[in-house]
This record gives C-alpha cells, sequence and structure tokens, in this order.
C-alpha cells in the first residue's frame, strides 16, 4: 500500500508525456487538435515517439470498412507499447468508439480509456483516473461542438487551419452512417467562428479550410436557412484572410447569392469541393443523395 501511494505521488509531481494519432478526414483532425488542447491544458507534455509516452491516445475512424480496419490496427500496434515502451495507458477516441463500443472493450483488453465522439473534455481526467487502476468507458452522447474558447493545438502547417463550421449532418445517405455516429446538424454560430479565426489568424494563419459534414448546410438548424453565405462575408471581412477554402459542399444549397459571394470576394478560392457522384442521377438516386 506504501509503495503504491509513493508510486501516485511521483506521477503527480512530474508531467506526462502524451501522444496522439489521429485517423481519418479534416473534421476528426479537429477534434484531434482539440483533444490535444485539453490535455495541454491538463499539464500532459506532447511527445511524437510512442515509445517515449505515458499515454497514448488514438482517435479513430469508424466511416467505412478501410478506415475501420486502419484504426484497429492503430490501437493494435499502440498498445504494443504497453508491453515495449513506457505506456500505462491506451485511451480511444472518435467515430469507431462511438460506433463499437461494446465490441472494442470486450475484444481489445489492452483499452483502459474508452470514450465517444462527445467525451473529449473529459478525456484527461479519464486518464488520469485509469493511472491509478481500472478500465473507464464513457460514450453516451453526440453532437458534441467545440467553440473558440475551447483549446486547440494546431497539427497542421503554421501558416494554414480547418475550422469545423458545424457537426453532424441532416442528410440520410443509404449508406452513411455519419447522422448516426455524430448526430444531426449542429451549426456553430457566426460569432463562435469569426472568433475563432481572428485568435488563428492573431497566430500567423493565412489560409482557411472551412469544413462541415455539409458545409453548404450549415445554418438550417441554427438560422433556419442555409446560411454559408452570411458566413462567409464576415470571415472575408477579418484582414488577415489572405485564402479561404470551402469543402464538403453539396450541390442542392448551393444559389446565386453563395455563387456571387465567392465571385465578389478575391479570397475565397474560386471552386467548390463536390463528390463526383454528383454527376449521375442514378447513382444519387441509390445513395439517397440529394443533387
Amino acid at each position: 500500500m506504501i509503495v503504491g501511494i509513493r508510486r501516485n505521488l511521483r506521477l503527480q509531481n512530474k508531467k506526462l508525456k502524451m501522444g496522439l494519432i489521429s485517423l481519418g478526414c479534416a473534421k476528426n483532425l479537429v477534434d484531434s487538435e482539440v483533444i490535444l488542447g485539453f490535455f495541454e491544458q491538463a499539464d500532459f507534455t506532447r511527445i511524437t515517439n510512442p515509445e517515449e509516452a505515458d499515454i497514448l491516445v488514438v482517435n479513430t475512424c469508424g466511416f467505412i470498412e478501410a478506415a475501420k480496419q486502419e484504426s484497429i490496427d492503430a490501437i493494435l500496434e499502440m498498445a504494443q507499447y504497453k508491453d515495449r515502451g513506457r505506456c500505462r495507458v491506451l485511451a480511444v477516441a472518435g467515430c469507431l468508439s462511438r460506433r463499437y463500443a461494446d465490441e472494442l472493450t470486450q475484444e481489445i483488453p489492452e483499452i483502459d480509456v474508452l470514450v465517444g465522439v462527445a467525451e473529449y473534455p473529459l478525456l484527461p481526467d479519464l486518464v488520469k483516473k485509469a493511472l491509478n487502476g481500472g478500465k473507464h468507458s464513457l460514450v453516451q452522447q453526440c453532437g458534441f461542438i467545440y467553440n473558440e474558447n475551447m483549446p486547440r493545438v494546431l497539427a497542421t502547417p503554421p501558416f494554414m487551419a480547418y475550422v469545423k463550421i458545424a457537426e453532424g449532418c441532416a442528410n440520410r445517405c443509404s449508406y452513411c452512417a455519419i447522422p448516426l455516429i455524430r448526430g444531426p446538424l449542429n451549426s456553430r454560430p457566426i460569432a463562435s467562428i469569426t472568433a475563432e479565426v481572428r485568435q488563428l489568424c492573431a497566430k500567423g494563419v493565412a489560409e482557411i479550410n472551412v469544413i462541415a459534414q455539409d458545409t453548404t448546410a450549415y445554418g438550417l438548424d441554427l438560422y433556419g436557412k442555409p446560411s454559408l453565405a452570411d458566413l462567409l462575408e464576415q470571415l472575408v471581412a477579418i484582414p488577415d484572410v489572405q485564402w479561404l477554402r470551402v469543402l464538403y459542399a453539396y450541390p442542392n444549397l448551393i444559389d446565386d447569392r453563395l455563387l456571387e459571394v465567392f465571385a465578389t470576394h478575391p479570397q475565397i478560392c474560386r471552386y467548390l469541393d463536390l463528390p463526383l457522384q454528383h454527376a449521375d442521377s442514378e447513382l444519387l438516386s441509390a445513395m439517397r443523395r440529394r443533387g
């Protein structure tokens, strides 16, 4: 008992080292950056060599079969450092754990902490509890969306950043589990997004990549209408924004107003990132996807 107490005291008196593996899309990368921010706020030290980590976090993707397998492979690879490295806690987060929480905890006993897509702020505390023993699983919600007041550590080149303007999705495509995993459309207020972009620009970011599951649906839930054009006009008014890219667009919500905003403001890169299948109406029908 005394040995255990002394060991815990030593852990409390030194900075614990944590490493993070981020898988999947740019939207998941933003979540990983927020996770890093919460760990930094909790006084953990970030490292890139998993052999040196006291804690390893895998932020998973669960969208398609190949991504699921990649996530499982990454979890198993990081689990090996519990034997051959100094890792004492393996934490798993993200889409795969939200969708398959029970299966992961049962089939991969090396996992010490498991959360979904909404419990990121709780990860550091759960990890600290796991350092004292036991397994900790908390997968309760979806629909979490970060804001400008949350800590975030950029993992992109210093001149650019992704800004997630909404979480979840209002579409119900036949092949897609994102609404199940991430919940319904949950847009951030324009004021929150512009505040974050100002913060990023103050750190030297010049290129803003606007992302969401469906950027053209932005604002439907919050303002009762598609509001991407309104948001872009606010963002181009920020002096230090030199390039503005819009990713993950759907053609059915692209209107003349949005195109006019693109044409009027040179900061906006004049292309739209559209899924290739929108060129085939038969394929769209099979996917239950709007044109």
